[in-house]
């Protein structure tokens, strides 16, 4: 692992602790099998602040999330999508209940429908309790949260004859087992199932307008993997044109890992590992969209209660300002971006680049265009410290004045890394219809795939597509580790107070 670059020391006043050392969760995931140093040297971490610091190390999880569980600041921005906390306050409410995998997997193999969350039986619901003591007990696998995004296909019930079940119940055993957990430590929030639904009493319907308030968290939150069902049967509304589905997808890839987020409506049939599904299915991504921008598309979606949408583009603007006025990294490598993208990220950085500090966009389709586009909104990112463009597609001209913008902007002097260019997008650049997303038909296209790789400047052809293809995604996987790693254990640094003696 490269060392975790230096980072400027808390200006927090120090505060006193009383009664001893207070223990700390964590989590980290998925390295078990790549960093297996890990478990050694930091199954218990002792430091010198009077606290004891417990790291988990499981293919469950999708971030390092640092949780103090007693007395934390969970609630704080800059920890509110990565911390346990911020879930186990939420599920302390009662107003929202996740399920058990192995429950819905027996509903699914009875041929039967889901009940409502009025309805659900004891057996069915994980109790806040045994959740939580789990993720402290790294002894034991900690408990993989699972949302599932989907279309309501009737008011009364939201899939009336099983087909979203069929679509994802059987594929609960395989993600478990890639997980290297029992499907019964699986935590699912579906909407039917969690929240209290119609008919509803008084005591319901409060507790449902809570919920409704911090939905959010359940697509946008670094600890849970995410599911979109995009397929609908026939005659049924499509799920990119629904309102509430359009904002579930829309926080679930606002700064989260792209693997974390699986559209499953790209499976297909004759599939043979969970690696396959993972990578055929992860879904496409695009720059965030400003609240403004999502407002207006908002406004051509359909809602099965019109008076929704003003509340949905408030939860987004929401969700939008907690994900990115915070981050201090954003990690776009990889996905096939052109100018197209590259001036809509420009745009994004004049909203949230106060505290941006990492940048990374390498491996995409970005010109000319894109690079001006960029060195336009360096003045509004004041702490912006690294910017990597390397192997995209930018002149040698339009290099020359992003590096005059990185230096009139006083960044620092090896900040800004553009490393060799390609000089000319690749056969298969994405089209404005595509989105931005490069082609999947094609070797290349494969290797462009929304964090499947890193473009390395290789046309592959023949029989070496398959190789390169390979490399590309090593590339990218063993790249966002390693940044994932750096950004988290500079965070977990930095979230550590001095405790008097």
């Amino acid at each position: 692992l490269k060392p975790p670059q230096r980072r400027p020391k808390s200006r927090r006043a120090p505060r006193r602790v009383g009664g001893g050392r207070r223990a700390m969760g964590a989590q980290l995931a998925p390295i078990t099998k790549q960093v297996p140093l890990l478990n050694g040297c930091c199954a218990n971490l002792s430091l010198d602040t009077g606290r004891s610091v417990d790291l988990y190390v499981g293919d469950s999880a999708s971030a390092l999330a640092v949780s103090e569980f007693e007395g934390g600041d969970g609630g704080a921005k800059e920890s509110y999508y990565k911390d346990w906390d911020t879930l186990r306050g939420i599920l302390a409410a009662g107003d929202v209940v996740l399920v058990r995998g192995s429950w819905l997997e027996e509903v699914y193999r009875r041929g039967e429908t889901l009940p409502r969350r009025q309805d659900l039986p004891p057996q069915a619901v994980w109790p806040l309790e045994e959740l939580m003591t789990r993720v402290k007990d790294h002894r034991v696998p900690t408990p993989q949260i699972l949302s599932i995004s989907y279309t309501w296909l009737s008011r009364e019930h939201p899939d009336p004859e099983g087909f979203h079940l069929r679509a994802f119940a059987p594929l609960l055993r395989h993600f478990a087992r890639h997980c290297k957990l029992g499907v019964d430590n699986l935590a699912i929030f579906i909407d039917w199932c969690s929240m209290p639904q119609a008919p509803r009493s008084q005591g319901d319907e409060a507790a449902y307008q809570r919920a409704l308030n911090t939905i959010d968290v359940w697509y946008a939150h670094w600890l849970v993997e995410v599911w979109l069902l995009t397929r609908v049967p026939d005659g049924a509304t499509l799920y990119e044109d629904r309102g509430w589905t359009k904002f579930e997808r829309a926080v679930a890839t606002l700064t989260r890992s792209p693997e974390s987020t699986l559209d499953l409506g790209l499976l297909h049939g004759g599939w043979k590992s969970w690696g396959q599904v993972a990578n055929d299915c992860q879904a496409e991504r695009r720059p965030p969209e400003t609240p403004e921008r999502f407002a207006a598309d908002l406004n051509r979606k359909t809602f099965g209660i019109r008076e929704d949408e003003g509340m949905v583009a408030g939860l987004y603007r929401e969700a939008f300002d907690r994900a990115l006025h915070q981050e201090v990294q954003l990690w776009y490598a990889g996905l096939g971006w052109s100018d197209r993208e590259a001036q809509e990220l420009a745009q994004l950085l004049k909203l949230c680049g106060s505290t941006l500090r990492d940048l990374e966009l390498r491996g995409n389709e970005i010109a000319s265009s894109g690079a001006a586009a960029l060195a336009d909104a360096l003045p509004f990112c004041s702490a912006l410290e690294r910017l990597s463009l390397d192997g995209n597609c930018i002149g040698k001209d339009a290099q020359q004045a992003l590096r005059d913008a990185w230096q009139r902007c006083g960044k620092p002097r090896f900040g800004l890394e553009l490393g060799e260019q390609n000089f000319r997008p690749r056969n298969n650049a994405a089209t404005p219809q595509s989105g931005g997303r490069a082609s999947g038909d094609s070797p290349q296209g494969r290797g462009l795939r929304a964090g499947s790789g890193l473009s390395v400047g290789l046309t592959p052809t023949g029989s070496s597509a398959a190789a390169s293809e390979q490399l590309n995604q090593l590339l990218a996987r063993q790249a966002a580790f390693e940044a994932r790693i750096e950004s988290s254990v500079a965070r977990l640094t930095d979230g550590l107070v001095e405790v008097a003696d």
